[in-house]
């Protein structure tokens, strides 16, 4: 019995080991040993490819596949002074504008073999205050980042700022960054010429963001230069700065949506979100959409084709805006030298039932 008992044990503690030395990390000194190589020339082929002989290379290349070994990420971003990371710092995380923008810019660094960190400074938060600590303690290869509001705080930051950088949907005075931005006010002045030629408006009452938000100061823009164009009056107290909430904008509706009905008057919403709130609001009130208030959107998210009616609006490209400041983001981090590089997206006039355009029907393509 005792014989047979040790045999177990014996049998046992060589089976937990060889159990465990299937769980063991393969180390780049297992590899330099079954290659018959030192372990800097291993550290070369993984890194320097180009400083090993071919036929070296080549074994310690079947060495690693034959072990499995996969490179300790940290130690080799020691080595490299790189992480393979990169970070995005949007206002928000929430919604379809900001969903669509993150989808973008993780293919795009997945494509190019970085890893994708996320970061937001929602309203009341320091931004600049976090801005200051991405680039102070971190181990990010550079930042992409989405300035909703450029106070001189912020200004201040990025034209200091340390690390490869690319703006989203702003520039800043003083900073030698890339930077990737919507033509709003093309956009804007787009859609403005068609509610006031196709669908006859006149009177519009415009629903922004925050009177210092980027976005809705050139929306802003392009609505009083297309009323001066048309020879339009801006009636006083027809312009409304909220915070791009369903919401908000619903409750105030709600208040106003009778006062604003009437023969050719409409509604200019910065944002989808909104125009579908006053679109709710409308519609709870008894005022029929478009017949005594047309309402139109911004950006052309799923809310606007969920609407009834549907909005018409303003497409902007907002994955493709995320993939490209990814894009520009590794170029800069590649060459940190290279000239600042701008790209201007340009968004697409989206006519739907919303506005009241005559013969105007939801687009096959939407």
């Amino acid at each position: 019995m005792g014989l047979t008992i040790g045999w177990f044990e014996s049998g046992v503690k060589r089976g937990w080991r060889g159990a465990m030395a299937g769980f063991m990390p393969v180390s780049i000194a297992d590899v330099a040993k079954k290659a018959r190589v030192s372990i800097s020339t291993v550290s070369r082929v993984l890194n320097r490819r180009q400083l090993v002989n071919e036929k070296t290379r080549l074994r310690v290349e079947q060495a690693i596949r034959d072990l499995g070994y996969r490179p300790n990420a940290f130690a080799r971003g020691l080595m490299l002074r790189r992480s393979e990371m990169i970070g995005l710092l949007l206002p928000d995380l929430h919604g379809e504008f900001y969903s669509e923008i993150i989808r973008g810019a993780n293919a795009q660094a997945r494509e190019l073999g970085y890893n994708l960190v996320l970061s937001s400074a929602r309203d009341g938060d320091d931004s600049h205050a976090l801005l200051r600590a991405m680039q102070q303690r971190t181990l990010l290869d550079g930042v992409a980042v989405m300035v909703s509001e450029l106070t001189d705080r912020i200004q201040e930051v990025l034209a200091g700022f340390a690390l490869p950088l690319c703006v989203l949907d702003a520039e800043v005075d003083g900073s030698p960054h890339d930077s990737v931005v919507i033509d709003q006010r093309h956009g804007a002045v787009a859609l403005m010429r068609h509610v006031t030629q196709r669908a006859g408006w006149r009177r519009i009452i415009f629903v922004g963001g925050h009177e210092t938000n980027v976005d809705t100061i050139a929306r802003l823009e392009a609505y009083l230069q297309v009323l001066a164009e048309r020879d339009l009056p801006l009636v006083p107290g027809d312009v409304y700065h909220l915070d791009y909430q369903y919401d908000t904008a619903y409750a105030l509706a709600a208040e106003r949506v009778r006062s604003w009905a009437g023969p050719g008057h409409g509604v200019f919403a910065a944002n989808d979100e909104m125009a579908a709130g006053i679109v709710a609001a409308a519609t709870a009130a008894g005022v029929a959409v478009p017949q005594e208030l047309a309402v139109v959107g911004f950006d052309d998210t799923r809310i606007a084709r969920m609407t009834r009616p549907p909005l018409t609006t303003v497409r902007v490209p907002m994955a493709k805006m995320g993939a490209r400041a990814v894009e520009l983001l590794c170029q800069r981090i590649a060459e940190p030298q290279r000239p600042p590089t701008r790209i201007s997206l340009q968004p697409e006039l989206i006519a739907r039932e919303s506005c009241g355009a005559p013969g105007v029907r939801l687009r096959a393509q939407a």
